[in-house]
């Protein structure tokens, strides 16, 4: 039985480890893989995400096919096929500024540790997923490790060679599907190929599955000047591309491929916009909505859902988005922490986890919410503002914050007779914004329950 007090060894190894990462607040990066149709959207998302590196643990970028990109084979020609070299060269421009981008997080990994990561999927032709490749076994070989957390598959184009790496283990390790049903999160930007709906869904029915259409990511897609107000239309225009992005911030951003100097598309970014950890909790919680996107849930299928009266989930959340990614481009320039801007940190009720709190309230209460501590690691001015987000809640009564701006506010829920209370959820969000530039934010959510008498 010795094996046996080796694994109660490392499962308590592991807990303490774990609890000492809490304790001294260690990021708990959650773990990436990329498949990529190399479509120019793709390169663009690329180009961001390689940006925020630091803020995952990533463990594969695959290059794959779609309906709309394949490599072809002898009987059947290729289609808009962009080759399988553009990542190398975007990551050799990488190592260029990650001396820069260490000076402003320390997790953002080496280009040599990325590089160790790219791998060639299953890319000739649409769906394919008859043969395993090397990024399907290399899929296989991260889902059947030994480390227990979640592995986030984002499918930026088909996730065929997701589904080859799946059909793998259903093949040549039955024993490990309802484990590897456990660990997977798909995140798929739209359906891409006939995989997810043909064997995906059929064969790994308990794989977690966002999937994120174009009511959400045309905020940003190719058509994204159909889905944004005048002022968000700014911070895509060839004047803020060339400003802050394709112009003396290195040759990565260079690398940006904006159409005529504007924005073409970043399609794709809802994906790993979802995993960035702003404060908003939705990373576990898609109905929560966050940077990418705010999903309904049926059955393990999480769908897109709008916001009232906005186009798109992303909506609220664009010039956000859009200012950190601009400080993002200027890290690659920036040879000190100071020459730079960093989002602030955001104290809820004392609470500096950067987790969501959850509070309890009945009608007629009122719940003090307070911003006390938060503070800018530049040293900026901070302004604090408060909202109710309706979509992301269920309860349904009148509620009102007063006020909607400084560091405290108080949150009355209107009284109401016991025969016509309906109990639920109603989340606030908190954003400090800094006075730096660009003007960055950062947020924290107070979920209220509300109970019944």
């Amino acid at each position: 039985m010795k094996w046996l007090s080796r694994l109660f060894l490392v499962l308590v190894a592991t807990f303490v480890l774990n609890k000492m990462a809490f304790a001294s607040g260690i990021k708990q990066r959650p773990r990436v893989i990329v498949t990529t149709d190399g479509e120019y959207d793709d390169q663009c998302s690329m180009i961001r995400f390689l940006l925020y590196a630091n803020e995952f643990d990533i463990q594969g970028l695959v290059y794959s096919s779609s309906k709309h990109h394949w490599k072809g084979t002898q009987d059947t020609p290729g289609y808009k096929w962009l080759g399988t070299e553009w990542l190398e060269h975007q990551l050799n421009a990488y190592a260029d500024v990650f001396p820069n981008l260490r000076r402003h997080d320390p997790d953002f990994p080496s280009p040599d540790e990325l590089k160790s990561q790219v791998f060639v999927g299953n890319i000739l032709l649409e769906g394919d997923m008859k043969e395993p490749t090397p990024g399907s076994d290399h899929i296989v070989e991260i889902l059947l490790s030994s480390d227990p957390s979640p592995v986030w598959l984002l499918a930026w184009g088909g996730p065929n060679t997701i589904a080859r790496a799946l059909k793998t283990i259903e093949e040549k390790y039955p024993e490990r599907m309802d484990d590897v049903s456990e660990k997977v999160r798909l995140y798929l930007i739209s359906e891409q190929d006939s995989t997810y709906r043909s064997y995906i869904a059929k064969q790994w029915p308990q794989a977690e599955t966002l999937i994120c259409n174009s009511s959400t990511y045309g905020a940003i897609a190719y058509r994204w000047y159909n889905y944004q107000t005048e002022e968000q239309q700014s911070y895509f225009d060839k004047d803020w591309v060339t400003r802050n992005i394709l112009e003396n911030h290195g040759p990565l951003c260079k690398m940006y491929k904006a159409k005529n100097g504007r924005f073409r598309s970043e399609g794709d970014s809802p994906s790993f916009l979802h995993l960035i950890d702003v404060g908003l909790g939705n990373l576990n919680h898609p109905e929560y909505g966050g940077w990418g996107g705010r999903f309904i849930k049926s059955g393990n299928q999480w769908r897109s859902s709008q916001d009232k009266g906005d186009q798109s989930s992303l909506s609220r959340w664009i010039i956000a988005f859009q200012n950190d990614f601009a400080a993002r481009a200027d890290w690659c320039v920036a040879d000190k922490y100071d020459k730079a801007n960093h989002a602030p940190t955001v104290v809820l009720n004392g609470d500096r986890s950067n987790k969501t709190i959850t509070l309890t309230a009945r009608p007629g209460d009122t719940v003090a919410l307070s911003a006390q501590g938060s503070c800018d690691p530049d040293g900026d001015t901070i302004e604090t503002s408060w909202a109710i987000y309706p979509e992301a809640g269920t309860f349904t009564d009148n509620a009102l914050l007063n006020p909607a701006n400084g560091e405290k506010t108080n949150l009355t829920i209107s009284p109401v007779e016991n025969s016509a209370f309906r109990s639920g959820t109603l989340h606030v969000i908190l954003t400090v914004r800094d006075s730096g530039t660009p003007t960055l934010v950062a947020y924290r959510r107070a979920v209220i329950v509300m109970q019944s008498y």
